[in-house]
């Protein structure tokens, strides 16, 4: 089995590249800015895996293990459901118990990213209304280096999402 070139992980010189360049805080619309080189809707209907999977599980050591990253598409799981399903799971608002579990450090670094967020928003108010998401979280860590290291895991086959800083991402550090 072997992932779709958009998505795989070329590990060269000890740093992940791939040809897809995607902040994974916006969504993965073909011929949005975040793509480096405009990806055609055919290109993000061709299957995620050769040969097609129906299922996909996504890891990564930045991502909490209780946010799992599930793929599923009875026709083939494509590049555009990896994506798509990418964003909408770092989108998900995080829960009180799981703020509440952060250390006190972490939850400054990740409120000014929060409010790094609603203020480059347009409407402040609803951003701010929906709370801190999981996306904040990842802090910097933002944008998509690939997936890597395909393999079988109970039954299941599984990927792992590697994110790389985005250096350019105007925030504070405190």
């Amino acid at each position: 089995m072997t992932l779709h070139p958009i998505l795989s992980c070329n590990q060269t010189g000890g740093h992940g590249e791939a040809p897809l360049k995607w902040d994974v805080r916006y969504p993965p619309r073909h011929g949005a800015p975040t793509f480096d080189a405009a990806i055609s809707p055919s290109e993000l209907m061709q299957p995620a895996i050769y040969p097609p999977v129906t299922s996909l599980r996504i890891v990564s050591g930045l991502v909490s293990p209780t946010w799992p990253i599930t793929v599923i598409n009875s026709s083939g799981v494509t590049v555009w459901d990896v994506l798509a399903n990418i964003h909408a799971t770092l989108q998900v608002p995080i829960t009180h118990a799981e703020w509440d579990a952060l250390a006190t450090k972490q939850r400054t670094r990740i409120q000014q990213i929060f409010y790094d967020r609603c203020y480059a928003s347009r409407d402040f108010k609803r951003e701010h209304s929906g709370g801190v998401r999981r996306i904040d979280c990842l802090l910097s860590t933002t944008v998509f280096s690939g997936l890597s290291s395909l393999m079988a895991r109970d039954g299941r086959l599984e990927v792992v999402l590697t994110l790389s800083r985005d250096f350019g991402r105007g925030r504070r550090d405190h």
